[in-house]
């Protein structure tokens, strides 16, 4: 009760927090215009238009909306309209952008992407900006890499994180199990004791989007395969492990092929998940849950390879369109001043440090989790070291799972027809 109470706590000192920064900004707030507009000329009244998908939680939608209002007040002159989708449409609605030149001026981009968006030419090289920006020497190599082309930089990274165990405390000691899982036979066998008519062992999403390939990538690095070596045993392994949660211990769901991250969290605050792979922007959502009052998180349980995760986080990046990067450029460089952003970013948006100048500032160690979610961080992985093709690679890789886990193929006959289509998209040499 204590670890809930100091939850609770937090999330009204963030909520708190973003109010006052929008009390203070209040002549101009951004909202969720819905409306996408383009940026104005050079001189006089500025418009930018802002992207982003972070209006799934009051926090992280009150701290953009702060942000935004407080850009505005100290800025004369410029507007924001700001448009916050869902995070499948989000990547729907910027791919109809690209193909009709209408981009929106500044978004917040899955950092993960961004280099296969930068080939299709949908992004602008920031390179004539971060150059000479003091602070870019400051980013972690693992987090600059991701926005990194062909050495030209297409994106100003600004949160980080990684997917870690949620677990129902009470469902454990119900079921007599003491800890969390560390390990794949630990997590299979205490989702099979989990399971029984109301709730399931496990759940995680293995939908037909970017979150199913993120997910999965977490399965296929723990057996010790890697996308260059689909077809190999381990990634045979990854397939059926996932499989057998399934379809063959029904310990997770079958819905699990369509849910969210929003909706596997809607599950396990339900009380119907006993455990949840899930990330730390679902905190607020199980923080502030009613019918799950005691929970914890722990470290992914590990496969023959340890426990790696893919390493999350969003970059600014400067749509193609934008008719003043300029404009654009000062508005990113405003919210890369941690003064301006880093108190919102990492209680609000539930981040962890991206830069050498953010370690021990106050604000850091937003709640409890952190220094678990952060040890799992450590040991994450970028998808930028998959090239510029990485988004066909990605929907190869769903194809693969559903395959597998709908009943069209076997492991192995589904891994085989998947390196057909990977192996050549990969960097070559």
């Amino acid at each position: 009760m204590g670890q809930l109470s100091r939850h609770r706590s937090h999330a009204l000192a963030v909520a708190l927090f973003v109010v006052v920064v929008t009390a203070l900004a209040a002549c101009g707030g951004g909202g969720n215009d819905t409306k996408s507009g383009t940026t104005a000329g050079k001189a006089g009244p500025t418009t930018i238009t802002w992207w982003d998908y972070f209006g799934y939680s009051d926090a992280g939608n009150q701290a953009i909306n702060g942000m935004i209002a407080a850009y505005e007040k100290s800025h004369p002159g410029v507007t924001i309209k700001r448009t916050s989708y869902a995070y499948p449409d989000f990547f729907t609605k910027f791919n109809q952008t690209v193909a009709t030149n209408h981009t929106p001026d500044i978004a917040a981009m899955d950092a993960g992407q961004i280099p296969s968006y930068a080939a299709q030419g949908a992004l602008q090289d920031m390179s004539r900006y971060t150059s000479s920006w003091p602070t870019t020497k400051q980013f972690f190599p693992q987090v600059i890499q991701q926005v990194t082309v062909d050495g030209k930089t297409y994106g100003v990274p600004f949160r980080s994180n990684s997917i870690v165990l949620w677990y129902n405390k009470d469902a454990f000691k119900a079921a007599g199990i003491a800890n969390a899982p560390t390990t794949w036979d630990e997590l299979r066998a205490d989702a099979k004791k989990l399971t029984n008519a109301n709730q399931s062992g496990i759940c995680f999403p293995a939908t037909k989007d970017e979150t199913g390939t993120f997910m999965f990538l977490s399965f296929l690095w723990q057996s010790g395969s890697d996308l260059g070596k689909i077809g190999d045993p381990g990634s045979v392994n990854a397939l059926n492990y996932v499989n057998t949660l399934v379809n063959v211990d029904k310990s997770a769901p079958k819905s699990v092929l369509q849910w969210t991250w929003d909706d596997i969290a809607a599950q396990f605050t339900s009380g119907k998940c006993a455990t949840m792979i899930n990330g730390p922007w679902v905190y607020q959502a199980v923080d502030t849950g009613k019918k799950v009052k005691h929970w914890g998180v722990a470290k992914l349980p590990a496969g023959a390879a340890g426990s790696p995760a893919p390493l999350g986080g969003e970059a600014w990046v400067i749509g193609k369109s934008a008719k003043n990067p300029d404009a654009v450029w000062k508005l990113i460089e405003w919210l890369g001043d941690n003064q301006n952003s880093f108190k919102p970013i990492m209680a609000g948006l539930q981040s962890f440090i991206v830069r050498k100048d953010q370690q021990g500032l106050d604000g850091a160690n937003w709640s409890s989790i952190v220094p678990v979610v952060s040890d799992q961080v450590k040991v994450a992985r970028s998808r930028a070291g998959y090239g510029t093709k990485y988004n066909q690679i990605s929907t190869a890789v769903q194809d693969m799972e559903q395959s597998v886990l709908t009943g069209q193929a076997p492991a192995k006959d589904a891994a085989s027809q998947a390196a057909g289509q990977i192996k050549p998209l990969l960097p070559q040499g």
